[in-house]
């Protein structure tokens, strides 16, 4: 029996999100098959609507035998970001409210005390921990309870990766470094999963925005570019560099 290359996307507020998500997807299974069909591996397609849908799709792998799993999806620093639609809105509460304008009033993208008045959306994604799980939900005012489906990385069997795994986030932010927050209080969700894997495994995250449809090499299906940090066993192996000229053994590329 070969090993297990799991590829998962997720869902999305936005159908035109999944169906990105699914056609990337399809790009990294195809590349796979081309690598790896003729060695016996399992070459798996999941699509999930969760959190606890993503540690169940990889904790269904077989101990030792998950070589690579490449999750693509929306992302930050805190996780696998995938939020729904409340509706109808609810009003955030004095703590929530008050910490969202103040975290995003000097962002790239600032929110009034009125537009924080309510939370429109709910989480539903994995983040690193609960800490993070919370972050994440003052930034975007977004509801966390009453979301049983919210996991965290506490919930994955890492005894089903190989020691020389490899593991890539083709959503945006999740390598992203942080000053002060990731200098001294936690690190980011690139970086807490490589952690927690084997000493030889690799993980690679992006550090900004991406977007599938600028990849140099024409594909409009393909997040393989941009800026990316990687780590292996916890420690920063490339800082901010980019994605197309880099190879690993066990990977999509090679």
């Amino acid at each position: 029996m070969g090993s297990t290359r799991l590829i998962i996307y997720t869902d999305s507020r936005k159908k035109s999100d999944v169906n990105t998500f699914k056609n990337a997807a399809i790009t990294l299974s195809k590349t796979y098959k081309a690598k790896y069909a003729k060695d016996g591996d399992n070459i798996k397609v999941v699509f999930v609507k969760d959190g606890k849908e993503i540690v169940k799709a990889i904790n269904a792998v077989p101990r030792g035998k998950l070589i690579s799993l490449d999750i693509v999806s929306h992302g930050n620093q805190g996780g696998i970001h995938i939020s729904r639609n409340l509706s109808p809105a609810e009003k955030a509460g004095y703590v929530k409210k008050n910490m969202h304008f103040q975290i995003r009033k000097n962002s790239d993208s600032p929110q009034t005390e009125t537009d924080a008045e309510l939370m429109e959306e709910s989480m539903h994604g994995l983040y690193s921990d609960s800490m993070s799980k919370i972050g994440v939900s003052f930034y975007y005012n977004q509801k966390t309870s009453h979301s049983p489906n919210i996991a965290t990385l506490d919930e994955i069997n890492f005894n089903v990766f190989a020691e020389n795994s490899v593991v890539e986030f083709h959503g945006c932010r999740t390598a992203e470094v942080i000053p002060v927050l990731n200098t001294w209080l936690k690190d980011n969700f690139a970086q807490k999963i490589s952690n927690l894997l084997g000493k030889k495994s690799t993980v690679i995250g992006h550090i900004t925005n991406t977007a599938p449809d600028k990849n140099p090499n024409g594909n409009v299906n393909d997040y393989r570019y941009g800026r990316v940090r990687v780590y292996e066993n916890g420690k920063l192996l490339k800082d901010s560099v980019e994605r197309t000229k880099l190879r690993f053994p066990n990977s999509s590329t090679p």
